[in-house]
C-alpha cells in the first residue's frame, strides 16, 4: 500500500527532529554525571572537620589555610583538569579519560579520606616540603632555592644508615613537590589532585603502548589499567609513585614503538621515560634500559636495531662505570660481589621500614630466588592477611595468581622469540627479584612499589589469557617454510 504525501512529510519530519537526540542526550548525560559529584563534594566539604582530623604534619604544622578551603581548592583543580580533558580530547579518548577522571574524583576526594584518617602517610611530609621548601632529612636546606634536578646525590639524608645517605630520589621528589605547590598553591588536596592527574597520564601512555602494539584502539586495556584497584589507588597519592608511572608509561610507549614498528623516533620517548625515572628511582631506569636492550638483542629485531643497541651497551660500559651506577643508587663502598648483596639487603631494609612496618627483612642468603620472585609478584596472599588493606591486596593477588597459572598453561615456547614477550617477561622477573625482599618484609611498601611493574605484568598476563591476545601473539610467530 502506497503511503500518502502527508505520511511521507510526517515521517521525514520525525527523522529530522529525532536525529540529533542521541548527541543531545549524551551531552545531558555528562552534565547529569556532575550533579552527584557536586552533592558529594559539598557534603564532604561541610564535614571535613570529621575526615581531616589527622591531616597534621608531625612537626605540628596544619593546613596553611584551613581544611575547608584546602578541600575546596582540590575541587577547583579537579574541575579545571576535567574541563581541559573535555576540551582537548574528542570521541572515544574523551569518554575514556573523562570516565577515569570521574572515578578518580571519588577515590581521591572521598574514599582516600578514610585511609588518611586512620594511617600516617609520607604524603603529609611531602606536602609540607612542597609548601615550605624544607624536608626533615635535609636540615637547613631550602629547596625553593635549589630547583634544578640532581643526577648525582649531593645532599646528606640524615641518620638512616650509610647505604641511604646518597639517594637522589628523595631530593628530586621534594623539588617536584615545590614545583607542584607553585602551580596548585600550597593546598594538600589540590596537590593530591595534581598527582592523581599524573597517574592518569601514566595509564594513558601505557594504553597508547597497547594501541601501537595492536595497531588499533583497544579501550578494554585502558579500563583494565585505569580501574585495577592497586593502580587506581597508588597512582592517586601525593608521592613519587604517580611520577614514576608517568615516566614508565612514556618508556612503555617508546619501547612498544621500538620493538613493533622499529622507529628511531621511539628512542626519544624511551630516553625521556628513563631519564625521568632515573631522577626518582635510578635502579628502575637502569633495569628498564637493560631489559629493552635484552629484548632487542634476543628478539627478532632489525639488524640496525641490534647494531645500535650493541653500540649503546659498549659506550655505556666505557663511559658509565659500574661503580658510578652503584653510587647513583646510593650503594657506596662496594668492592666485591658479596658486599653488593649485603648492601642491597641493607638498603632494602631501610626502604621497607619506610612504609611503617618494623618486620625484619630476611637476608638474601636465607631465602631462595624463586621465593623472592614469587613474593614480589603475588604476596600478600590470604595467609598473609593482617588488616583490611592486606585483605584487599590478598584478594587482588589471588586473582593475579590464578590468571598467571592460566597464562602459563597457554604459553607457547615460540613466544620466547618475540621481543615483546622477552621485554615484558624480563622486566617483570627482574623487578620481582629486586623488590621481592621488600615485599616480604613490608606488604604496605611492597604494594606501593608494585605500581611500577603492574601495568607490564597485567598486560602480559591478559595477552596470554585472552583469546584475542593469543591470536595476536600467534600472528607474530615466524612462518615455517615448507618444501
Amino acid at each position: 500500500m502506497n503511503a500518502s504525501p502527508e505520511d511521507e512529510v510526517l515521517d521525514h519530519t520525525q527523522e529530522t527532529t529525532s536525529a540529533p537526540a542521541g548527541p543531545a542526550y549524551r551531552k545531558l548525560g555528562w552534565k547529569l554525571a556532575f550533579l552527584p559529584l557536586v552533592w558529594c563534594a559539598a557534603w564532604v566539604g561541610i564535614n571535613m572537620h570529621v575526615f581531616g582530623v589527622r591531616l597534621v604534619h608531625f612537626s605540628g604544622r596544619n593546613m596553611l589555610f584551613g581544611l575547608e578551603l584546602d578541600y575546596a581548592m582540590g575541587l577547583f583543580w579537579w574541575f579545571v583538569i576535567a574541563t581541559a580533558l573535555f576540551v582537548l580530547f574528542d570521541g572515544q579518548p574523551r569518554r575514556m579519560l573523562m570516565t577515569a577522571w570521574l572515578v578518580k574524583f571519588f577515590v581521591v576526594l572521598v574514599a582516600m579520606l578514610v585511609y588518611e584518617r586512620f594511617y600516617d602517610l609520607d604524603a603529609y611530609t611531602y606536602f609540607n616540603s612542597g609548601a615550605t621548601g624544607r624536608f626533615w632529612m635535609y636540615p637547613g636546606h631550602d629547596f625553593r632555592q635549589d630547583m634544578l634536578p640532581a643526577l648525582r646525590p649531593i645532599e646528606q639524608t640524615g641518620d638512616l644508615g650509610s647505604f641511604v645517605t646518597h639517594g637522589i630520589g628523595t631530593e628530586n621528589g621534594v623539588r617536584f613537590m615545590v614545583l607542584m605547590a607553585s602551580i596548585t598553591g600550597p593546598f594538600y588536596h589540590a596537590m593530591k589532585i595534581g598527582f592523581a592527574f599524573l597517574g592518569l597520564l601514566g595509564v594513558w601512555w601505557f594504553y597508547r603502548a597497547v594501541e601501537v602494539t595492536l595497531g588499533r584502539p583497544y579501550p578494554q586495556a585502558f579500563y583494565l589499567l585505569a580501574f585495577f584497584p592497586s593502580i587506581l589507588f597508588w597512582s592517586s597519592i601525593l608521592g613519587k609513585d604517580p611520577l614514576q608511572l608517568v615516566f614508565l608509561g612514556l618508556y612503555a610507549y617508546g619501547g612498544a614503538m621500538w620493538l613493533v614498528q622499529g622507529r628511531f623516533a621511539a628512542l626519544w620517548y624511551v630516553g625521556l621515560g628513563l631519564f625521568g625515572s632515573y631522577l626518582f628511582r635510578p635502579w628502575t631506569a637502569i633495569m628498564g634500559a637493560a631489559v629493552l636492550g635484552l629484548a632487542t638483542l634476543m628478539g627478532r629485531c632489525r639488524p640496525w636495531q641490534v647494531g645500535l643497541t650493541l653500540s649503546a651497551v659498549l659506550v655505556s660500559l666505557l663511559i658509565v662505570s659500574p661503580q658510578a651506577m652503584l653510587f647513583s643508587m646510593g650503594l657506596t663502598d662496594i668492592y666485591a660481589p658479596e658486599m653488593l648483596v649485603e648492601a642491597m639487603g641493607t638498603r632494602a631494609q631501610a626502604v621497607a621500614s619506610a612504609g611503617g612496618s618494623q618486620a625484619e627483612l630476611p637476608k638474601p642468603g636465607e631465602v631462595s630466588i624463586p621465593l623472592i620472585i614469587f613474593s614480589g609478584l603475588f604476596r600478600p596472599l590470604p595467609f598473609d592477611i593482617t588488616n583490611a588493606f592486606t585483605a584487599l591486596a590478598a584478594v587482588e593477588n589471588s586473582v593475579i595468581l590464578w590468571l598467571c597459572l592460566v597464562a602459563l598453561i597457554r604459553f607457547r615456547l615460540g613466544y620466547l622469540r618475540d621481543p615483546l614477550v622477552i621485554w615484558l617477561l624480563s622486566m617483570t622477573l627482574l623487578w620481582a627479584l629486586l623488590y621481592g625482599l621488600i615485599v616480604m618484609a613490608n606488604f604496605g611498601s611492597g604494594a606501593r612499589y608494585k605500581l611500577q611493574i603492574l601495568p607490564f605484568f597485567l598486560l602480559g598476563i591478559i595477552a596470554l589469557v585472552h583469546k584475542e591476545g593469543r591470536a595476536f601473539l600467534d600472528s607474530r610467530l615466524p612462518v615455517r617454510r615448507t618444501g
